[in-house]
């Protein structure tokens, strides 16, 4: 048994504000267990909060700038605050392709679009999630969190390996958690040795026709994306010596 099974109902918040049998998800839905993570971080704030997309009334600014066409559909939530808003994207990368699996653009636009905290979470790592809603509802400004959210059925995985495949997500560097605030980026997870990349793409079937090139590929493209986080956070690590 996982050891999350036992911590978790331990650590977070009794009080639910998301009901499963209300809702449609499929069996060991990734976004459903975010939403319910997500719910229990936000509280009673979660009454005003409302969900949206680009075409529905969201600023030019931080909508159809951050999500353009041609990428994976997305759900994301809008919650008001005393001083400018929280924006949570739900990102299942529904009908996506190799490359929105390993390339998330909206995560680094939303950093150049002005928002003032900015982070990755994944409800396999619930506790850090839950942290990172509570810091993106102090911050009195705009806020922005972008959750990687497993799908069995458009993955084409075990509901059973849900949490374990973002967590693969997570260690091999496909999907780094990280925040941006003031400026300053943080990794929030380490990895020191991480998972190859394959050991997360090929526990999909959406992506069991992937070559080996196509592997080395991804490979190569994650440890670069990888990189370039990694020297972001150095810069600022060296700013504030």
């Amino acid at each position: 048994m996982d050891k999350y099974t036992l911590y978790v109902p331990n650590f977070l918040p009794c009080k639910e504000y998301f009901v499963p049998e209300k809702n449609q998800a499929c069996p060991g839905c990734g976004l459903a267990l975010a939403v319910r993570q997500t719910y229990k971080s936000l509280g009673t704030a979660i009454e005003k909060a409302s969900w949206v997309s680009p075409e529905d009334g969201l600023p030019a600014d931080a909508g159809s700038g951050l999500f353009g066409a041609g990428r994976t559909a997305v759900s994301f939530l809008s919650v008001p605050k005393s001083a400018g808003k929280l924006l949570i994207c739900f990102d299942n990368e529904a009908g996506g392709s190799l490359s929105d699996a390993l390339e998330k653009p909206m995560i680094q636009l939303a950093v150049s679009q002005g928002f003032s905290y900015v982070a990755t979470a994944c409800p396999s790592y619930p506790f850090d999630l839950y942290d990172k809603m509570n810091q993106a509802m102090k911050i009195s400004a705009d806020a922005y969190v972008h959750v990687l959210c497993p799908c069995p059925p458009g993955w084409r995985f075990d509901a059973d390996f849900t949490v374990k495949l973002g967590r693969f997500a997570v260690e091999s560097r496909a999907f780094p958690l990280y925040e941006v605030g003031a400026g300053a980026y943080s990794l929030s997870v380490k990895t020191g040795k991480p998972r190859p990349v394959s050991d997360y793409l090929r526990s999909q079937q959406r992506f069991e026709k992937l070559t080996e090139q196509d592997i080395a590929g991804a490979q190569a493209s994650v440890d670069g994306a990888y990189r370039n986080l990694e020297a972001r956070v150095q810069h600022y690590l060296d700013a504030v010596v």
